[in-house]
């Protein structure tokens, strides 16, 4: 996790240098082939772009390595690469990086954060399946709620993990 660290602290030392909102910070975004052995998702509907809420979608990788979900595999792996909605390449991602999600929070602005990030997705051309990345929840009907429309508005399968 100290890679995606340093990234981070680059990201915040760039912005305080007078660089826009909309950039992704854990990662940089281009159309070049993704890093190798290693698992980069898009991740859209975070309520800030910050090194603090980015930290909470990585870690949720790490709890379901944590509760035996095999598919993750060495969760240190996986690096989170957040981006706005407004991000003005968006479009070019989606060839480069095969793996997206939705970020799900447990407050009340959440379903429209990720009811807007479907809508981009879906407008850019992104993938028709995407991960909901969520700390523990106790609103499952929260994510059922997310599932229904994504699939029935927008054409999208969300993919919801417990744990």
């Amino acid at each position: 996790m100290s890679d995606q660290a340093a990234s981070l602290r680059q990201w915040a030392a760039k912005r305080n240098e007078g660089e826009p909102a909309n950039e992704i910070i854990s990662q940089p975004a281009s159309a070049e082939a993704p890093q190798k052995n290693v698992e980069q998702v898009v991740v859209l509907g975070l309520p800030k772009l910050d090194q603090e809420q980015a930290a909470k979608a990585a870690n949720v990788f790490h709890r379901w390595a944590e509760h035996g979900k095999k598919w993750v595999g060495d969760a240190e792996r996986w690096r989170v690469i957040p981006v706005s909605r407004e991000y003005p390449d968006l479009a070019k991602l989606v060839g480069t990086y095969p793996h997206w999600a939705v970020w799900v929070d447990d407050d009340l602005d959440s379903f429209m954060r990720v009811y807007r990030a479907l809508k981009t997705i879906q407008s850019v051309g992104g993938p028709k399946r995407v991960i909901a990345l969520h700390p523990p929840m106790a609103r499952q009907g929260l994510l059922a709620n997310i599932q229904y429309v994504a699939r029935h508005y927008f054409n999208i399968e969300v993919l919801v993990f417990s744990g």
